[in-house]
């Protein structure tokens, strides 16, 4: 069983149900639709074409919303892509209209003040460089100082400015009511700052219908945010190390160690880490990845991802379901060698003491002194079991929850695959729940030895309880008495 999990992003090369249903079989456990791109009348085929597909499947798959945010962009630009030389003049121009040869209309909050003589402007992926000469109330006249092929509504970028933006402008809350309407699991939330970011976007989604069932993928591609992960990742559900942005962000000989550093924090405050952009990124026009972008992918299963990421690979690439199953390949061998203790990974860490982490700290050590096949979480928000994926064990885990949004949001941590339990299970017939799910999930034999957690025995309590399974122990299934109205049932956080 591959602990890693894959997403995918959804695209014009992947948009079909054939091909949606090649990359699940392929290895992806999660999509991500990136709403940067496409119409709302996209968005809500795409989103419906998933679940016809995904709510037949017995493993939970996750949907991701990628919101634009305050990225800024230039504008319609003709034709596109079209080449940049360099030593030519550049206008940036506020008003709308589409570009010409020495014209390119990009909207900036705060125009006039934006930029000075001698600022740096980065375009894409940073590749095309630009230096301002003049400034005025409409325009922005530049020099190419590195040329390259600009394309319509690429990125851009002015590192020097101080540009006060809200994290989501009125595109973004529009995105959101249709992501949240077709049934995502997940907002993911573009250029964070800071938590009060986090706070704000969990806030509007509290005000919409099953909106409070949706996550929050918190996106730090800003250098402030590095900063404040702490308080950003106690905000948000996980994190995405989205390395494009924030390879402009932070000078470039960095960016592995600002890599590294974020999935440590996310593996210590027990929530999943996304490594993102140019994975395979030559897989967009070759049918296998280079010697460097396999090594990337497996330094990122070494630092302690939860997840990798595809995105032009396939959502416009020629081989998208290639794509996946090289993230399978390398993901797989990587944490094979882990397993074996022929490479070491990065150390797993608590970020301080709780009754929870304690019990999940106590599962793995006793999974791991009894090699046992597996452990089994019950869990209600998903929290144990995030809990014990951080502290990487050995033996995969095991999800039981009654709550479909649960489940779906486990296809992004570490090895936890789930299965679904009636809620408010008693304690005999929760141990049964595990080894019949165990079975079903991992084809674990029935007299394997099991690890389960609970929460015991006051239903709400927090998980408590760690206690092993041994095939001999269950026996056949036994009449239950009545419970009297009201009695308590063990339930885990």
């Amino acid at each position: 069983m591959r602990r890693t999990k894959i997403l995918a992003t959804l695209g014009p090369a992947s948009f079909d149900a054939r091909k949606l249903a090649q990359l699940l079989d392929a290895g992806a456990n999660a999509f991500r639709i990136n709403f940067s791109h496409g119409s709302d009348a996209e968005h809500r085929e795409v989103l419906a074409r998933v679940h016809r597909l995904v709510d037949k499947r017995e493993d939970a798959v996750a949907i991701v919303a990628d919101l634009q945010g305050p990225k800024i962009r230039v504008g319609e630009v003709t034709p596109s892509p079209r080449r940049l030389l360099e030593g030519r003049r550049l206008v940036l121009d506020a008003r709308a209209g589409l570009g010409t040869e020495d014209r390119v209309p990009v909207s900036i909050p705060g125009f006039s003040t934006a930029a000075q003589p001698g600022d740096p402007v980065l375009i894409g992926d940073g590749s095309i460089e630009l230096l301002v000469e003049e400034t005025a109330d409409t325009e922005i006249v530049t020099r190419v100082v590195h040329g390259g092929l600009l394309t319509s509504h690429a990125g851009l970028y002015l590192p020097r400015a101080k540009l006060r933006t809200g994290v989501l402008g009125a595109k973004d809350r529009a995105d959101m009511a249709i992501a949240i309407a077709g049934g995502v699991d997940f907002i993911a939330l573009s250029f964070v700052r800071e938590a009060r970011d986090i706070r704000e976007a969990r806030a509007l989604l509290h005000r919409l219908p099953q909106g409070a069932k949706v996550g929050i993928i918190a996106k730090i591609e800003r250098a402030e945010a590095l900063q404040r992960a702490e308080s950003i990742l106690a905000a948000s559900d996980g994190i995405m190390v989205a390395r494009g942005d924030l390879g402009i962000e932070v000078p470039l000989e960095r960016l592995a160690l600002e890599q590294k550093r974020l999935v440590a924090q996310a593996n210590a405050a027990g929530r999943f880490a996304i490594v993102a952009t140019q994975m395979l990124l030559s897989m967009v026009s070759a049918p296998r990845p280079t010697r460097a972008e396999a090594t990337d992918v497996a330094n990122a299963v070494l630092d302690g991802a939860d997840a990798v990421m595809l995105s032009e690979e396939s959502a416009i690439g020629q081989f998208p379901v290639e794509a996946v199953s090289w993230l399978d390949r390398i993901c797989g061998a990587t944490e094979s060698a882990m397993l074996r203790g022929e490479v070491r990974s990065a150390p797993a860490t608590g970020a301080g003491p709780s009754l929870e982490r304690a019990v999940a700290e106590a599962a793995v050590h006793l999974a791991r002194e009894l090699r046992a096949a597996a452990i089994v979480t019950p869990t209600h928000s998903g929290r144990t079991a995030s809990l014990v994926a951080a502290l990487r064990p050995a033996a995969p885990i095991v999800a039981l929850s009654s709550r479909g949004e649960t489940r779906r949001r486990l296809a992004l941590v570490w090895g936890a695959t789930s299965r679904p339990v009636p809620s408010h299970l008693p304690l005999p017939e929760l141990r049964r729940a595990a080894r019949a799910s165990a079975v079903s999930a991992l084809a674990v034999g029935p007299r394997d030895r099991l690890v389960l957690t609970a929460g015991y025995p006051v239903e709400g309590r927090p998980t408590n309880l760690v206690t092993v399974l041994d095939g001999e122990e269950i026996e056949p299934r036994a009449p239950t008495p009545k419970r009297r109205r009201g009695a308590a049932t063990p339930r885990s956080a």
